[in-house]
């Protein structure tokens, strides 16, 4: 036996809007902050040599890519959430400056120049098969059902 749904109608549809809108902007505001935060701050990125850090640590594999705390620092002090009619978008913009003045975030996700080792901390949202999978996706869904049963 099934059942086919042929026609159906929202009553009030700008309540669900608010809600799942209230559950994306939440859960970017923590989830995503706070996943994005321990990117930084965990050892958990393998890399090919020793280094010695400006803050003066030595370190080798696994490691975590805080430093001094600037390129975490400009990604979180960069973070907005703007929406344009149905749109809402969230952003963080990691743009801090090394030594000689340019920016070196792709630097670091992409272990170019003089970082041996890619470090890819944003990954699991720009790749489907990761997002699908991954702890922060599974933080969006909880959002959303509380959103809506709320």
């Amino acid at each position: 036996m099934s059942a086919t749904i042929v026609g159906g109608e929202f009553i009030n549809p700008q309540r669900l809007e608010q809600k799942l809108v209230k559950a994306f902007e939440t859960w970017t505001r923590f989830d995503v902050n706070d996943y994005f935060r321990d990117q930084f701050l965990e050892d958990k990125w393998p890399y090919d040599g020793e280094t010695v850090r400006k803050n003066g640590e030595t370190v080798t594999s696994p490691r975590n890519i805080f430093d001094l705390g600037e390129l975490y620092r400009s990604g979180r002090d960069s973070f907005s959430i703007t929406q344009d009619g149905k749109d809402i978008t969230a952003s963080w913009d990691w743009d801090a400056k090394n030594s000689s003045g340019r920016g070196y975030a792709w630097y670091v996700h992409e272990g170019l120049g003089t970082n041996l080792s890619p470090r890819q901390w944003t990954d699991v949202f720009q790749q489907n098969d990761l997002f699908n999978g991954s702890n922060a996706s599974k933080a969006l869904r909880s959002r959303v059902r509380t959103a809506l049963n709320g």
